[in-house]
């Protein structure tokens, strides 16, 4: 259904965005509501998580599974559409450009530069109007949670076609900067863990956080899944 979507609106031109809900993200939109309604609002989203699809299935008996940003980043670039890479640094785009090319494709991308200012300090029509001119299929957009989503939603009635992607880190990992790890254990994947090791700071807190937030985020859903079945 996702690659559906994704795919039926590059087929048509039309314009969408979606966002890779992973644990950082979840954690966002528990506590900022206008957050969590740019998730909500999304064409279409994909888990990024593990354990995110894992309590999902507990709580509704469904077969979900997580399909995390390094996997769409690199099933996508890798593929004959017109791209757009947005944020991160010029090196970066190069080394990717690179490696689709060392893989055998040849694929259109493009970079787009933007400042290093908060989020509502970027002039999004001059933004939007060099995104215009290239018509692309996809966008990347890779300014972090929760940045990167905010820029997506401001931005997106001024685009006129193509599939916006907040990406996160998926650039480091398909440049294996970070390693995608994709070993399971009871079902879980701990991709999470490298990157601990390799941003100790930032990364505890947002794992810490998420921890916190999913005793509540578990008993609500388990609520909402019993008022659903009631009413069957």
């Amino acid at each position: 259904m996702f690659r559906d979507t994704v795919e039926q609106h590059i087929k048509n031109k039309k314009k969408a965005y979606a966002c890779v809900v992973d644990a950082n993200v979840i954690t966002i939109a528990q506590k900022d509501l206008k957050y969590r309604e740019i998730v909500k609002n999304a064409t279409v989203n994909t888990c990024d998580g593990s354990s995110i699809a894992k309590m999902v299935n507990s709580i509704y008996g469904t077969k979900y599974s997580a399909y995390n940003g390094p996997e769409l980043f690199e099933y996508y670039i890798e593929r004959h559409y017109k791209h757009v890479l947005l944020g991160n640094k010029a090196s970066k785009v190069e080394q990717i450009k690179e490696f689709v090319k060392q893989k055998g494709h040849d694929v259109d991308l493009t970079h787009v530069d933007v400042p290093f200012v908060p989020v509502d300090q970027f002039d999004y029509p001059a933004i939007a109007k060099q995104i215009n001119e290239i018509k692309p299929d996809i966008v990347w957009v890779s300014l972090g949670a929760p940045k990167q989503e905010t820029f997506i939603s401001n931005i997106f009635p001024y685009i006129e076609q193509g599939v916006l992607f907040g990406i996160g880190a998926a650039f480091n990992f398909y440049t294996g900067d970070l390693h995608n790890n994709k070993k399971e254990v009871g079902g879980l994947r701990f991709i999470w863990l490298e990157r601990i090791f390799k941003e100790p700071k930032k990364q505890l807190k947002r794992v810490g956080g998420y921890l916190m937030a999913v005793p509540k985020m578990y008993f609500d859903e388990r609520k909402k899944a019993k008022k659903i079945k009631n009413r069957e």
